[in-house]
């Protein structure tokens, strides 16, 4: 068996074709960046954008600021949302991991989602993880899971779209909601998809396999990370001078739609421009076209910003309660130490 063997790679294929094929890779991404920026620049062309001048205009200032503090914060709570039901779907894996470890491993996993392509993000996401303990086997299985239920309950929580998109027939939109509820119901159905990716990158199954309960409390934590995620978009909306009652819905949805696709979107990092795309068109319900791009694009920021900074806190506080835990650890053993050459003595 050859090294590449071991590793789950393919013998047949050597530098010279794996070189090739991330050449190919990056020549796809830029391919379809351009298309889609000239496919939306054509579509953005006459539009009026002194509306967006005008509608800031007409609110105070103040105003504007607590709105645009209240999304900030929105967009900083979802991410800790999120890592709870990740984190539910983990300890279900194995033995306990401390929460300094969850933050740390989960953290950076997040953060190299900006890097194009899953790869990168894999691939530093196993080698945290492995630092801080956590096999790569239960790393894979989580993060597949993970994925699932961010695609499951993000498509979910967009169905709150229907009413204003498609009136009366929106009824019909709750059958989409049957493969959360498959689910949550019968939860060996993920441990079955997770195990066939296993399979595909030649990994050994997990030894434990995640409970309906712990599925639900994923569930129920990455769909209050969507719903309180959405907020911020709502925040935004209101300051271009959405109706608040009506664009509450529409944007808590939008947002969890638009960030699903824009997970399955894997040649873009983070899904720019797609999640945009959906955004907006979801927006031109309730505001000009102009200031709906606008939102989108404001979205997109403070969603950086606020993931940025949160993760940015939480890998620091983490690092030192772990430097502080190493001070306490050679004070005691030190102490221990001392006790130890009196006693002999």
């Amino acid at each position: 068996m050859t090294p590449d063997t071991r590793r789950g790679g393919d013998p047949a294929v050597g530098p010279a074709g794996k070189r090739w094929r991330r050449w190919l890779w990056r020549l796809l991404t830029v391919a379809f960046v351009l298309v889609f920026t000239a496919a939306v620049g054509r579509a953005l062309v006459g539009q009026d954008w002194s509306v967006v001048g005008v509608l800031l205009r007409q609110q105070d200032r103040t105003w504007i600021g607590l709105l645009l503090a209240g999304a900030l914060l929105a967009a900083m709570l979802g991410p800790l949302l999120a890592m709870l039901s990740w984190r539910a779907v983990l300890l279900e894996l194995g033995p306990p991991v401390s929460l300094t470890a969850v933050v740390r491993v989960f953290f950076v996993g997040f953060f190299v989602k900006y890097v194009p392509g899953k790869v990168p993000g894999v691939v530093a996401t196993v080698r945290v993880a492995a630092a801080n303990g956590v096999t790569m086997t239960r790393t894979l299985v989580t993060g597949t899971l993970g994925m699932l239920l961010v695609n499951l309950t993000g498509l979910t929580v967009g169905l709150l779209t229907g009413p204003q998109v498609l009136g009366g027939r929106a009824v019909w939109l709750a059958l989409a909601a049957a493969p959360l509820l498959v689910a949550m119901g019968w939860p060996d159905v993920l441990g079955r998809a997770a195990r066939m990716a296993l399979r595909l990158l030649r990994r050994p199954a997990p030894a434990r396999s995640v409970s309906g309960r712990a599925v639900r409390v994923a569930v129920g934590w990455q769909t209050l990370s969507w719903l309180v995620s959405g907020v911020h978009l709502w925040l935004l909306a209101v300051v271009m001078g959405a109706d608040a009652g009506a664009a509450l819905p529409l944007c808590v949805g939008a947002f969890g739609l638009a960030s699903a696709v824009g997970v399955l979107a894997v040649v873009v990092p983070d899904g720019l421009g797609v999640r945009e795309a959906v955004l907006t068109g979801a927006l031109a319900l309730l505001l000009p076209v102009p200031s709906a791009v606008a939102v989108a694009v404001a979205s997109r920021l403070v969603t950086t910003v606020g993931e940025v900074a949160v993760g940015g806190v939480a890998l620091a506080v983490v690092e030192v309660v772990r430097r502080r835990s190493s001070v306490v650890d050679a004070s005691v053993m030190r102490e221990m130490s001392g006790h130890v050459q009196v006693d002999r003595s």
